[in-house]
């Protein structure tokens, strides 16, 4: 899979696609990172519609290469602290106590850059310095998990449950029984390992008999 612009948004919800942005995470022979570069971090907002065109050409055109390795860095950092308490949540285990202070840290910018503004015929919160700010494309992230991890939606997160995949994703099936990331992905692979383990089964006691 290419990865500019092309990111598999499965989660349903931005700061578990974001999670998602480790492919293979359990896999160390397979694990790839879908966010090597800042341009990247910049494509996937794009994508998720968090920047537009003209905000993404801005934010490439300013940032400097030190800029873009700092927040980088940054994201990195948040996205492994996220995955971990969005394990907390499904687990029901106390979070980390680190992984709670880097979310606080990324979602105290965040906030300290909303403002109220007025547009055409209602109020709305838009981010002070957007997109002139490198960091900027992690704000609305970092604030969209704080709000799933302090909602009952949090009850909802599930992660896939083919081993190398482990992808995370809102389970909003009616009878909250989804199993995979993607059942066109994950699960039919599942289905074709247990319709080859049935085979293999069946040759074995065909062959004994024989």
């Amino acid at each position: 899979m290419s990865q500019s612009h092309a990111f598999q948004l499965i989660a349903g919800h931005v700061a578990l696609d974001f999670v998602n942005t480790l492919d293979n995470r359990c896999d160390p022979e397979r694990r790839v990172d879908l966010l090597p570069t800042y341009s990247e971090l910049v494509a996937f907002a794009g994508q998720y519609g968090l920047v537009n065109p003209a905000q993404a050409r801005v934010l490439l055109a300013a940032t400097s290469e030190r800029q873009a390795k700092l927040v980088l860095d940054r994201a990195i950092r948040l996205r492994e602290a996220l995955y971990q308490l969005f394990l907390a949540a499904i687990s029901g285990e106390r979070p980390s106590s680190e992984d709670i202070e880097t979310l606080n840290a990324a979602l105290s910018e965040a906030r300290s850059r909303r403002q109220l503004s007025w547009d055409r015929k209602d109020f709305v919160w838009r981010y002070r310095g957007f997109p002139d700010q490198p960091a900027s494309p992690i704000w609305p992230i970092v604030e969209a998990a704080a709000e799933l991890l302090s909602s009952g939606d949090r009850a909802r997160i599930r992660e896939c449950s083919n081993e190398t995949c482990r992808w995370l994703f809102l389970d909003q099936s009616k009878n909250h029984s989804r199993r995979w990331c993607d059942m066109s992905v994950c699960g039919n692979r599942a289905k074709a390992r247990r319709f080859h383990a049935r085979e293999r089964g069946v040759f074995r006691n065909g062959a004994r008999e024989g």
